[in-house]
Order: structure tokens, then sequence, then C-alpha cells
């Protein structure tokens, strides 16, 4: 875990459209260090909240592969060497790919700090382009200041789903740090009742308490920051997020490179497809059916299924802040 905040927090008042309006305690480090969804373009830097399983890796691969330089965990890998180098370094990871990452860790709580001591945001040569990171709390207390603001996004797909997903890939991908073979040998529905916590994922790394004492209140802590300073994708609008991805962040995706990338994300992979971008760490899997008893066990308690409930609300509200109304595109239906 990455250390906890400890700023004073600014009182501010909910206008959550699903719960009672109430003063909510915002922390100063997400008012100050974050851009407002509505505030338009400004001085930024993108970052991108990764949430496991909800096609992090791919959206990664995308932005690689339109020129972007990130800040994610493969440039401290100790194979490329970097990762003890006391100033940043932009490099090329692969031979086989264009792609660029500057020499840094923001993945984890050191890898944060030391990037927040060599000065990852501030600088402009190298310049990160996207910084990404599920630790968002650390990223926003640590990385960004008021000088140097982040700007928000994230991918959402429903937590059923999710869970789903990272029960059956984990017990197979030995290549993760988070590997569970032993999950192999036990039912989703055994699972669900010993991992309780996950159910909680996106609210317990949003107000940065422990996962087994969150309360309604930190649901709504929860809302109020996903309103006001992150851009919502839905998974099941992924092509129509992708793009707003892009106009929000200033990523201009007009150029014939950049579309073909694009291209290759918005196939759907089938089986045994390793072209298209969105076949990166896919994992076909049973799914749950919902109203099921099953359905019931992995929603029963969760903070995060109210929590998606009412980033579904608010999708169609925060495209026409940004000056988007699209409808659902072909690819996404």
């Amino acid at each position: 875990q990455c250390p906890a905040s400890t700023i004073t927090p600014v009182t501010r008042t909910a206008e959550t459209s699903n719960g009672p309006n109430e003063s909510i305690e915002l922390p100063k480090s997400i008012q100050s260090n974050l851009v407002d969804v509505s505030e338009g373009q400004t001085s930024f830097t993108p970052f991108f909240w990764h949430i496991p399983k909800c096609a992090g890796t791919a959206i990664q691969n995308l932005y690689f592969c339109m020129g972007l330089t990130l800040a994610n965990q493969v440039g401290a890998n100790p194979k490329f060497k970097h990762n003890e180098e006391t100033s940043l370094v932009e490099f090329k990871p692969w031979k086989r790919y264009d792609w660029s990452v500057i020499n840094v860790d923001t993945t984890t709580r050191a890898g944060i700090l030391r990037a927040q001591e060599l000065g990852l945001v501030s600088s402009k040569d190298p310049k990160v382009d996207l910084v990404v990171s599920g630790e968002f709390d650390s990223v926003v207390s640590h990385l960004f200041d008021k000088t140097n603001r982040g700007k928000v996004f994230a991918m959402f797909r429903h937590p059923v789903e999710r869970l789903e997903s990272l029960f059956y890939y984990l017990q197979k991908a030995n290549w993760e740090s988070t590997f569970h073979p032993e999950w192999a040998r036990t039912s989703l529905r055994d699972w669900a009742k010993t991992h309780k916590g996950e159910k909680n994922w996106m609210v317990h790394k949003l107000v940065n308490k422990d996962v087994h004492s969150l309360t309604m209140d930190d649901l709504e802590l929860a809302k109020q920051i996903v309103k006001e300073k992150i851009l919502v994708g839905l998974e099941s609008k992924f092509v129509e997020s992708i793009h707003r991805f892009n106009v929000y962040s200033g990523i201009d995706d007009s150029s014939k490179e950049r579309q073909s990338c694009i291209a290759s994300l918005a196939r759907v992979p089938t089986k045994g497809d390793k072209q298209a971008t969105r076949a990166s760490n896919s994992d076909p899997h049973p799914k749950t059916k919902p109203g099921s008893a099953l359905w019931k066990l992995l929603t029963e308690d969760s903070l995060d299924v109210l929590l998606y409930e009412y980033i579904e609300e608010i999708y169609e509200h925060q495209g026409e802040m940004i000056g988007l109304n699209i409808k659902d595109s072909a690819d996404d239906k």
C-alpha cells in the first residue's frame, strides 16, 4: 500500500444524483492537484487511473502505439538497467516496438516516491505524456501539486464482470506478481466468500481507506471525486470512451497512423487473435448470469456496484461537459 495521505480536507457540498446532499470532506490534494472535469483545456499531465481487468493493458498499448511516452511499471524493470539511475531517462524498452517509457515505476509505493524525487511530472526533458497507476491517492498526493496538476481518466467495467475476469485471469497468469495458482482449485463462489475486500477495490483506492472499514459516507466521497475529477469511460462503450479520453487529454488522434492504432483497438478479439490490441491480457471465462445466486453473492455489500451505477448515470453528462454528445459507436454494440 502507498502511504496514507495526511493532507487536511476541504469541506465541499455533494450534489450526487442518487444520494442526499450533504457536507463532504474532499482531500486538499485531490482538490488542488487535479484538474476539474469541467475546467476545459489548461496546463496538466494526463493520468490514467488503471483499474485491474478494465482493459488497462490494451489502453496502455494503444497510447504506446500512438507515440506517447508513458510512466508505468516498465521503465524501472531491472532488466532494462535504468532502475538505479539518479536522473530521469526516456528509452525504448523493446526492439520490435517504437515505444517509449520513463525509467520509473508509478505502480508501487517505492516507485512513486522515487518518481517524485526525480521530478517526473515537472520535467520538460524527458517529458512524460501519460502517467499510469492504480494507486490513485499516492499519485495525486506525491506526483502532482498545485503547479503541476493531473487530469484523470479511467475505464470502468461492471464490478461483477471485473471480479470474474480477475478470478480466472490470476489463476493462470504466471507472469504476474499477483499470480494465484491456488485459485484454480476453488470455485468463484467460494473465492468470493473469502475475498470480500475485492468487491470494494475502487472505493477503497479513491478514498484511501482500509477496504474492510468502508462506509456509505466513503461511497458518497468516492462519487464526488469521480464526478468532479475523473472523466469516466465505460468498457461497454469502449471506442467512444477512448475518443473521449483523447479529446479530454488533448491527444490528437486524427493522423492516419493514430487512426490505425485505434482501429486495431476497436476490433474485438476472437479466439487466438493476437493482432487486435484488445487481445492483450484477455482471457475467455464463464459468465455469471444476472439475478442468479452467484450474481447476488458478488454484488452483496458491494459499494463498487453502487459507484458503478452512479458512473453510468454521469457518463453522458460528462460527455456534454467536454463538448461531446456522441451516440453509441457501432463498434460498441
